[in-house]
């Protein structure tokens, strides 16, 4: 995905703006795109910066999910999409400084997942959210679905990733799944609004806080239970309705499941 590249920039002092740029594929990321923001993000640590804000370039989409056609184009000896996704947000909550997403357009997919990865989410009227892996045939990590039950509730996850459909900005919010909806327009300049006194505060307060919200609510699957989800997440991707289901989003037509 030769049009990715990463912005990158401090605004204020103690703030790094990290923007994704990919405006023709809605700044949707793909392996390598991940493995750069990551790359990114532990510059940030190593140079001490207090506060991260990720967005995403233009006004249609802060991250549109992982790039189809490099999906179709994976080779099956490659890692899973969404292995390297699951690396990248791992990086993003180990983190010290806390991270702000400033939603200023559509999240889908592993969109929504960095949002959902960063410490406080603000949207703008307009924005829409959706975790679509059921339109592709595909079961979800389950610390994936672990990170969204922590932000709606088990029922509201639910409805996410059984359904697929996007949310609106003041369902999102009243539902969890962002923090605060921002004037139109204005979700860029809230989230560096808030950096900033982020910033501001006493650096080992703010990490030692993130660490501690990060273990007291992180609830791991039982080893055979993890090891059954990700037998059947696998074969997923295996499977005719993955094929099917990638083919026609790529076609932009309704997929034709057989649940084989």
């Amino acid at each position: 995905m030769d049009a990715f590249s990463l912005s990158v920039r401090d605004p204020v002092a103690g703030v790094r703006l990290v923007e994704i740029r990919n405006e023709a594929r809605r700044n949707a990321v793909d392996g390598p795109a991940l493995v750069a923001l990551r790359e990114e993000f532990l510059r940030a640590e190593a140079e001490g910066v207090r506060c991260v804000v990720l967005t995403g370039a233009g006004t249609k989409a802060f991250c549109a999910g992982y790039d189809l056609r490099a999906l179709a184009a994976r080779d099956e000896t490659q890692p899973l999409p969404d292995e390297e996704l699951g690396r990248t947000l791992a990086v993003m909550e180990r983190l010290r400084a806390p991270i702000l997403a400033a939603l200023n357009g559509a999240a889908y997919g592993a969109g929504a997942e960095l949002a959902a990865a960063c410490d406080l989410r603000i949207a703008q009227p307009g924005v829409r959210l959706a975790m679509p892996p059921a339109r592709l045939g595909i079961v979800y990590a389950p610390a994936g679905l672990q990170r969204f039950v922590e932000l709606v509730g088990l029922s509201q996850a639910k409805r996410l990733f059984f359904t697929g459909d996007p949310v609106e900005a003041d369902e999102a919010l009243a539902i969890g799944l962002v923090d605060e909806v921002a004037p139109e327009g204005g979700a860029l300049s809230r989230a560096l609004e808030l950096a900033a006194r982020i910033a501001k505060n006493a650096p080992l307060a703010v990490q030692g806080m993130k660490r501690a919200f990060a273990l007291m609510r992180r609830r791991e699957l039982p080893p055979a239970a993890h090891a059954e989800v990700e037998a059947l997440r696998r074969a997923s991707y295996a499977s005719e309705d993955f094929r099917e289901g990638l083919r026609a989003a790529l076609e932009r037509r309704e997929p034709v499941f057989l649940g084989r």
